[in-house]
């Protein structure tokens, strides 16, 4: 699948977002090495400790509910309503939880209004991952 489709899913996906605490609504697109899609959106909520999920998370939480646990690459896209925010990249917290779900995965998003492939060493310069205990 190109980069220009998945990111046209999480266009899509995207107006499904649940944000009436910021108004900005994201949406993702995850890839398996399968070619299956699982979508997800990013929900708002007003609790405090604050339990709101991004897209990504979102998505990778869909797959892994199916059993799907292999990804080549993720699709984001964001905006407040339906504008489409052409320099939005994951979170931190998206990217740590990427590295530790799915290290080699790709990042599909626009970077300075150009859709381009990215990997998450890309966004991380110094990357954590914790070493198993032997």
């Amino acid at each position: 699948m190109s980069n220009e489709e998945l990111i046209k899913m999480a266009k899509k996906v995207k107006i499904n977002a649940y944000v009436d605490i910021t108004g900005y609504k994201v949406g993702a697109a995850l890839l398996s090495t399968n070619n299956t899609i699982h979508l997800g959106v990013n929900v708002e909520e007003k609790c405090i400790p604050n339990l709101s999920i991004c897209a990504e998370r979102n998505a990778f939480q869909s797959a892994f509910t199916t059993g799907e646990r292999n990804f080549s690459k993720i699709a984001v896209v964001g905006g407040m309503g339906d504008k489409i925010d052409e320099t939005l990249t994951p979170c931190g917290i998206c990217l740590q939880y990427m590295l530790d779900m799915s290290p080699n995965i790709k990042i599909v998003a626009y970077i300075n209004g150009v859709i381009e492939e990215k990997s998450i060493q890309d966004f991380l310069a110094v990357p954590f991952v914790l070493n198993e205990k032997k």
